[in-house]
């Protein structure tokens, strides 16, 4: 294992856990309930082609036509967010947290996967496209959850309550403005963009747990006598 892991990969901090105690429980949860939260919203709109009552009212009231909206819009495409994802993973590395950095390569790729393998199969239509769940929902929010992540393991964050209210904070704040720009853009309908968001929490969640658990073996098993730590 060790000539599989170059030195320079195993000098890296890999003990310093992305869900720091207790998070981890926390991000489980998470992901359980955004995970029902997406399969009833499936359920509710699979092979619809119009919007539901809820998504009427939600529209009526979204605003339209800003340029800004288009911005938005264009930061969550493929191209925009595997620029933004090759930045975030820079980032982590200088910053010396490497779980993080494979965060930042995985999990957003994964969300970008997930949302385009469910949309044929939910078969909700907008114009006639698939359109739930929302991908760019679902890439803005999985890039900004590692980065509320990655602020929420400076330690200067040291009490739960902040980590949990810097990683909303931060999540919201990109995938608010993303949501609405889709539905002003007439992109998306909202509830497709609820479906985005859950996406991304459930995949973004789940990879950290992975890597929490994945990373301190294979470290253990390259660094023999070395506690893998996290």
């Amino acid at each position: 294992m060790r000539d599989r892991l170059p030195e320079a990969v195993l000098a890296l901090r890999w003990d310093r856990a992305v869900l720091a105690r207790p998070l981890g429980p926390v991000a489980a949860v998470v992901a359980g309930l955004a995970a029902v939260v997406l399969v009833v919203g499936a359920v509710l709109v699979a092979g619809h082609d119009y919007a539901s009552t809820l998504d009427e009212r939600i529209t009526l009231a979204a605003p339209r036509g800003q340029v800004l909206f288009a911005a938005l819009v264009a930061v969550g495409d493929v191209m925009s967010a595997a620029v933004l994802a090759v930045v975030l993973v820079a980032v982590c590395l200088a910053a010396g947290r490497p779980r993080h950095a494979l965060l930042a390569l995985l999990a957003p790729a994964a969300t970008g996967v997930v949302t385009t393998v469910l949309k044929p199969l939910v078969g909700r239509t907008l114009d006639g496209a698939d359109s739930y769940p929302s991908g760019h929902t679902g890439s803005a929010t999985s890039l900004a959850l590692v980065t509320g992540l990655l602020l929420a393991s400076a330690p200067a964050v040291r009490a739960t309550a902040a980590r949990i209210a810097v990683v909303v904070v931060v999540t919201l704040l990109s995938a608010a403005p993303m949501a609405v720009a889709l539905v002003a853009q007439h992109v998306h309908y909202p509830t497709d963009t609820v479906g985005g968001f859950c996406t991304a929490l459930v995949v973004v969640l789940v990879v950290a747990l992975l890597v929490d658990r994945v990373v301190p073996a294979v470290t253990a098993r390259a660094r023999p006598g070395v506690p893998p730590g996290g």
